[in-house]
């Protein structure tokens, strides 16, 4: 199975690892940078974590809906140029009106590719080997998963925390690109629903 599909295996999963990159690290930045840069205090800090998860998970049914009837790069590729701009507008924001604003963006990115790295794994598991393709795949989301605040942590250590944004930012471009240029789209390719 790895053999027969390793072509598409290696596209989505620098994809999905990239994709994983830019979520985790989101985590990791927004919190920090409120606390470090603008001195917010704990209250402020909940406030605006959960104003942006709760605009990302307003957009469950609307995410689902776009990937199955408009197709499921129509929900990826943006989720992460609008993740990505919002990472890139992190070190700009220099109140906490600013911060919320910017985390408000990351979340609507983040909402609008709900499940779609799910969704994805299914369309491209083999029928005859799903379990063995979600094995590697999952594996490679969980890298990137773990090593978005990792990177976050290194860049911010050895520049600032500014440039670690700016490194979710290229990780959160490099996904969406990859989406769009190395993989088709399953939904039209009979892979789909």
């Amino acid at each position: 199975m790895l053999r027969a599909r390793l072509g598409v295996l290696l596209a989505a999963g620098v994809g999905q690892m990239l994709a994983q990159t830019i979520r985790a690290g989101r985590s990791a930045i927004i919190p920090l940078y409120a606390a470090d840069v603008l001195g917010s205090g704990v209250g402020e800090i909940g406030l605006i974590v959960g104003l942006a998860a709760a605009i990302d998970m307003s957009l469950f049914y609307p995410a689902g809906w776009i990937m199955d009837h408009l197709g499921r790069k129509c929900a990826i590729v943006p989720s992460f140029f609008i993740q990505a701009l919002g990472m890139l507008c992190v070190p700009f924001a220099a109140s906490f009106a600013g911060l919320l604003a910017v985390a408000a963006l990351i979340g609507f990115g983040n909402g609008l590719g709900s499940g779609g790295m799910m969704t994805l794994g299914a369309d491209l598991a083999p029928a005859e080997a799903r379990s063995e393709f979600w094995g590697p795949w999952r594996l490679i989301g969980d890298g990137g998963h773990t090593g978005g605040p990792i990177v976050v942590g290194q860049v911010a250590d050895l520049l600032a925390l500014p440039q670690a944004a700016w490194a979710m930012c290229m990780a959160g471009l490099c996904a969406a690109l990859v989406f769009i240029l190395l993989l088709p789209e399953p939904l039209q390719k009979g892979m789909g629903v």
